[in-house]
């Protein structure tokens, strides 16, 4: 009787281990991935302060201060998403390269398809009525 009793002390210790790793979201990274990972989100996200440079790239200090930050949180065991949203609300959504969906950025993602699509409808427009002019001064010839 003790041994179940001693099993499943266990057991229910082992489970709230588990629940409370996955609610904190918390990960364990190696050297080598925390430099992989943090290269990686420096590489996604720009510089606030420089000009069509990622922070990789920029030598400005909020950069190497962001850079810094990334890496801590990665040792602290954030992941990268966490990161990214950490970075989007203190930074704003600008700080991405590719921003997410959104109605506030829906032109960004379908402005050229639309604009590409009325360049082709004009230019059958146009084109029908060229050939539909040459047709009736053709016919008025003969």
């Amino acid at each position: 009787m003790m041994r179940i009793q001693f099993l499943l002390l266990l057991l229910s210790l082992s489970m709230s281990a588990m629940a409370a790793t996955t609610t904190t979201g918390k990960n364990s990274y190696t050297q080598d991935q925390i430099r992989d990972i943090g290269f990686e989100i420096s590489h996604e996200l720009r510089c606030p302060m420089s000009i069509n440079q990622n922070l990789f790239d920029s030598q400005a200090p909020i950069a190497n201060e962001l850079k810094a930050q990334i890496f801590l949180m990665l040792e602290q065991g954030e992941s990268k998403q966490a990161i990214i949203e950490f970075l989007v609300q203190r930074y704003g959504e600008k700080i991405k390269y590719q921003p997410s969906f959104s109605a506030a950025t829906a032109i960004l993602w379908f402005g050229p398809l639309f604009l590409l699509l009325a360049i082709i409808a004009t230019a059958a427009m146009l084109i029908r009525e060229q050939h539909k002019h040459q047709r009736t001064n053709g016919n008025s010839y003969e």
